[in-house]
């Protein structure tokens, strides 16, 4: 399997475990993420604009992570609809 394919796959099982292991990721909401997403990406706009490929990197790396969470609270959220 392609390396890249290996490694997102493990951040969706750390968002996995996050969520079903640490009482500050099983409070989030979509909500309660807006703001942090908001100040993620405004630190990505300061390294652009830095020219710090180091840092932009990891604000990238920090986004993603923050998409993967939304996708993680859609899917539960669909979960929790299908069942009623």
């Amino acid at each position: 399997m392609d390396e890249r394919l290996v490694a997102f796959e493990r951040l969706l099982n750390i968002m996995d475990d996050l969520r079903a292991k640490c009482p500050w990721d099983q409070k989030q909401t979509m909500e309660t993420l807006r703001h942090l997403t908001i100040e993620e990406t405004y630190e990505l706009s300061d390294a652009i604009l830095k020219g710090d490929k180091s840092e932009i990197k990891k604000e990238i790396g920090d986004i993603l992570l923050h998409l993967v969470f939304y996708s993680k609270i859609g899917s539960e959220t669909m979960i929790l609809l299908s069942q009623m």
